[in-house]
């Protein structure tokens, strides 16, 4: 006699778990297909092993051939459903087929052969076979032996690619093996209980909880997917099925959120995004975040007629709470090439895509195209030798020197960091100190730069070189770190530098949060720095904020020199003097002709900085150029 009692629960919860699964709304990836084929294998096998279990108990009420029927249908998916557990396993670890030609054949192969046999148990009696009654045939161990296999060959390839899961979802995957496995193990201790099937609900829930939860692709607007689900599509479509997208983007996002209000414009990004949904069903809506949204479709997806819609829409507004919200759109449009790309090269083309247009507003080609992707390569490779620099403290430091104007002699210098691509060519600051900063990487570049500096303090005498000070620049997202006096007191502390050599340069960027700033700088003065006001005159200028940080330096940015010597005002030669008149020295940065150099001095300032004096040169290079010159 079979125990019944644990097929209604399990079978329960199954129905529920399918009637969910199959009302949510589901990305078209194989992922997702496949479990739904272990979804309904379950539910069949489940239903025959109960009918077969039955028939055989009753075997006298039963015809032979019903009961080769019931038992060769439960067999057949008993071996299907953990086969479909295994590709299942493939499918989550984005596990490539075509990549391993020999492990798909063998477990093809031994799928089939396993199946064949079983089937031939109508004549061979291999598996099972029916004399008054059911019976074990002599290989029946031979589904347990390809259950235990697909097994092993799960958790071998979970550990084999398990860079390519999170550690959640790598244990995720052992435990719902482990489940099967401990399920088979019952199974063959207690075959008179029909309880394999309730393991097997159990490696189905921690599948859905861990990577079919629809709440972990859906986007928090309620319409349309997310980033993540984004990925995985991308990642589907990376074979090469073609398909197109179009980017919706709102511009001035930030803006408009501070206008508006973020619980009004909540409401607004659900309201388009129901828009866009209900607009284009034939197409895939993505939300990633910032009011920006995607819609992915075939090759044929019509951007003009689809984009003419979208405008006549927000030539109306959206209603939140009685409040009206007039927004723009902009576009961004990309095709899949002939030519495979990476997921993260496609999302990232996006995102930078997305930020060009939601700054500067719609225009009528926002196409994503080969010299894009050529940009985003080029990002890819400055961000990889940012890292290996960082990694192995490869950051050089150059310094720049800054004359008096008047005695065009050595006052100070200037740190400079700067690493190498994979070619040894120098990348422009410009470039890869954006991407520190967005990354997460500058305050390590940062500290590498300061303690560079304070080794080379250490190690020559400054008043040798013709140095009385060091400038060191610290970016914006510096100034918010809460331990920065305590970590640049421990640097200099370790060199034994006196901070009075080292003056800190922060730009006008920095100067938004003041409260922040001015403990920062207190804390840093009260040790001995000073502090310089760098690249004046390159963002909102500010005098009323100048004159509450203490500086001592004011350096005026290039293009505010240059503009000044290619046509002279007041505006300038009086700012100076106010400066001056407030106690603040002022560096000309910029300087590149003898012309420019005497105008500046000329209009007051007490420093000079550029490529007339000397570009930015390595350490080595500026001890063996200023070595000799006198205090």
């Amino acid at each position: 006699m079979w125990n019944y009692s644990f097929v209604l629960p399990s079978l329960m919860v199954l129905c529920v778990f399918l009637v969910y699964y199959l009302r949510s709304p589901r990305l078209p990836v194989r992922v997702n297909r496949t479990f739904l084929c272990v979804l309904l294998l379950q539910l069949a096998l489940v239903v025959t092993d109960v009918l077969s279990s039955f028939a055989d108990e009753n075997y006298t009420s039963f015809s032979d051939a019903t009961l080769y029927v019931l038992n060769m249908a439960f067999f057949v998916l008993f071996l299907a459903r953990i086969y479909w557990f295994y590709l299942f396993t493939q499918d989550v670890l984005r596990f490539r087929r075509s990549n391993a030609p020999r492990l798909v054949m063998m477990s093809h192969g031994f799928f089939a052969m396993v199946e064949l046999i079983t089937l031939s148990s109508f004549v061979t009696g291999a598996v099972f076979y029916i004399d008054q009654g059911y019976h074990r045939g002599p290989l029946y161990n031979i589904l347990y032996i390809a259950f235990f296999l697909y097994i092993s060959l799960s958790l071998v390839l979970a550990f084999r690619y398990s860079g390519r899961l999170s550690r959640h979802e790598l244990l995720s995957v052992v435990g719902y093996n482990a489940a099967l496995f401990v399920g088979n193990i019952v199974r063959i201790l207690l075959p008179r209980y029909l309880v394999m099937n309730t393991f097997c609900m159990l490696a189905i829930v921690i599948i859905y909880l861990s990577f079919e939860n629809p709440d972990l692709y859906r986007s928090e607007q309620g319409e349309g997917f997310n980033l993540r689900a984004l990925r995985d599509v991308l990642e589907e479509y990376s074979d090469g099925k073609p398909y197109r997208i179009m980017g919706v983007v709102l511009e001035n996002y930030v803006d408009e959120r501070g206008i508006y209000g973020g619980r009004q414009m909540d409401r607004g990004i659900a309201m388009i995004a129901e828009y866009l949904s209900s607009e284009f069903p034939n197409d895939m809506l993505f939300y990633v975040r910032g009011g920006r949204f995607v819609l992915m479709g075939g090759p044929d997806m019509d951007w003009d007629g689809m984009r003419r819609r979208v405008n006549a829409r927000f030539q109306q507004p959206w209603k939140a709470d009685d409040v009206d919200m007039f927004l723009n759109v902009g576009y961004v449009l990309m095709e899949s090439g002939s030519e495979q790309c990476a997921v993260e090269r496609v999302i990232s083309s996006l995102m930078i895509a997305f930020d060009r247009v939601g700054r500067s507003g719609s225009v009528d080609d926002n196409t994503i195209d080969a010299q894009t992707m050529k940009e985003i390569d080029r990002q890819v490779d400055v961000k990889r030798a940012l890292e290996q620099a960082l990694e192995q403290d490869a950051v050089e430091v150059f310094l720049q020197v800054l004359v008096d104007s008047h005695t065009r002699r050595v006052a100070g210098a200037e740190a400079l960091a700067r690493i190498w691509d994979a070619d040894g060519k120098i990348i422009s600051p410009t470039t890869f100190i954006p991407i520190a900063e967005k990354g997460g990487y500058i305050n390590l570049l940062g500290e590498q730069v300061f303690e560079k500096t304070c080794r080379f303090i250490r190690e020559n005498e400054l008043d040798k070189l013709g140095l009385k000070w060091i400038n060191v620049n610290l970016s914006p997202i510096q100034c918010m770190r809460k331990d920065l006096n305590g970590r640049f007191m421990e640097i200099l502390t370790r060199y034994g530098v006196d901070p009075g050599v080292i003056h800190l340069e922060i730009t006008e960027e920095s100067m938004v949060d003041y409260e922040i700033l001015e403990k920062q700088i207190d804390a840093l003065r009260e040790n001995g720095f000073n502090f310089a006001l760098d690249d004046y005159g390159s963002g909102y200028s500010n005098l009323t904020r100048v004159k509450r940080y203490p500086f001592f330096n004011i350096k005026l940015d290039m293009e505010l020199v240059r503009d000044y010597c290619r046509e002279r005002d007041k505006l300038l030669p009086n700012l100076i003097n106010a400066f001056k008149q407030m106690g603040f020295t002022i560096t000309a940065e910029g300087i590149e002709t003898e012309e420019m150099a005497e105008i500046m001095t000329d209009v007051g300032c007490d420093y000079l900085q550029g490529f007339l004096f000397s570009k930015p040169i390595s350490m080595d290079d500026f001890l063996k150029k200023y070595g000799r010159q006198s205090a």
